[in-house]
């Protein structure tokens, strides 16, 4: 008797099981609980469809897409390792390369928010042996490229806080006021996060930062578990061994690892302010500067005017050994295209990130609004 009534309540389970999916699979979405697949109907399926050709094209990535703050696609595509016996999925995780840059904005200002630091503070407040001529450069400064500080440093040596510090010293500075693309300032903004909070640069992503966006698959390069191709996303070739100890090259300024359902996380919550103030959120975006190719400069950030008159808010960086990412957000339209790729150069000798978020921008503008859903 007690093995019929059992059995009458696993049939009642399976069965409630089975009309919940039934249900699911009438609703705007396409999702798979196992992969977090979304695909949208219409213009989500049109961007899939999209991106399985660039498949053919040598595309290896995952890619989410949203509009209003309805997800229109989730999804990865490609292989994740050369032999292409593991495919690509939402949880797959890359490299950040220099978007990496626009969370160490994003750490500095709440560093700010907390009244640990003032981005107008001053390198010669932090260290005492500072010279004269890097004394009087700025937080500011070094996060918008203007405080002369060169493009190159043989830091990938330096482990502690102090032999970076002083490797850049080594190097004379350029023209303060001239945007200058570099890393450095990068590094001692971290530096300098670390001296006031008496933490480690990871520390503080992970507690005032990763926690809070619930952002649970995402650490630093010295953690990656590359060798696990169902985890992480092949390189197209490897690191020299130092490399990947812990060390200035990379923290800061690049080296941070994750997966798009992450960066999903980490887009939502910075631009609904849960994370920084609207003031705040500003200042990360800017623009401070304006370059003569009319892109404005953040703190890791950018912002352009699209050809349809409308502002874009962007944050990109890309490595040596093929992995890419970026942030695309098109805030006048309420889109928002995120790609994460480890095939480095695709078409016309841009990284992939590049050319496919294009194709997927031009879709989503040209589509009839019939068609937009």
């Amino acid at each position: 008797m007690k093995e019929n009534l059992l059995m009458l309540l696993l049939i009642v389970i399976l069965g409630s099981c089975r009309q919940k999916s039934s249900v699911n699979t009438q609703n705007q979405y396409s999702d798979s609980l196992n992969n977090n697949i979304i695909i949208g109907k219409g213009l989500g399926k049109r961007i899939d469809s999209l991106l399985q050709k660039e498949i053919v094209k040598g595309f290896s990535g995952s890619v989410f897409v949203s509009i209003k703050d309805s997800v229109i696609l989730q999804k990865g595509y490609g292989w994740a390792d050369s032999l292409k016996t593991t495919l690509i999925k939402p949880s797959t995780k890359f490299y950040l390369a220099s978007t990496t840059k626009g969370i160490t904005g994003v750490l500095t200002l709440i560093a700010q928010q907390k009244e640990t630091l003032n981005t107008t503070d001053h390198l010669s407040m932090f260290y005492e042996n500072c010279p004269k001529e890097f004394g009087n450069l700025s937080i500011h400064e070094m996060l918008i490229h203007t405080s002369g500080l060169s493009s190159e440093y043989e830091t990938y040596g330096a482990i502690n806080r102090k032999d970076n510090v002083e490797l850049v010293y080594k190097k004379p500075l350029g023209t303060k006021g001239e945007f200058n693309y570099s890393s450095a300032g990068y590094w001692l903004t971290g530096a300098i996060i670390e001296k006031l909070s008496e933490t480690t640069y990871e520390e503080f992503a992970h507690k005032n930062l990763f926690e809070i966006a619930k952002m649970k698959n995402t650490d630093f390069w010295f953690e990656a578990n590359e060798g696990d191709k169902n985890l992480f996303a092949q390189k197209l070739k490897k690191f020299p061994p130092d490399d990947l100890k812990p060390n200035w090259g990379y923290r800061a300024s690049g080296g941070i690892t994750t997966n798009i359902l992450d960066l999903k996380h980490y887009f939502q919550v910075l631009t609904s302010h849960q994370i920084l103030n609207k003031e705040s959120l500003g200042h990360l975006f800017g623009p401070h500067i304006t370059l003569k190719s009319g892109i404005g400069v953040g703190y890791g950030w950018y912002t352009t005017t699209t050809p349809r008159g409308t502002k874009e808010v962007w944050s990109r960086g890309g490595e040596s050994f093929g992995h890419n990412s970026a942030i695309r957000w098109f805030v006048d339209e309420g889109v928002a295209i995120l790609i994460l790729t480890s095939c480095g150069e695709i078409e016309r000798n841009r990284e992939a990130n590049r050319t496919v978020s294009d194709k997927i921008e031009k879709l989503i503008f040209t589509a009839p609004k019939s068609q937009s859903n």
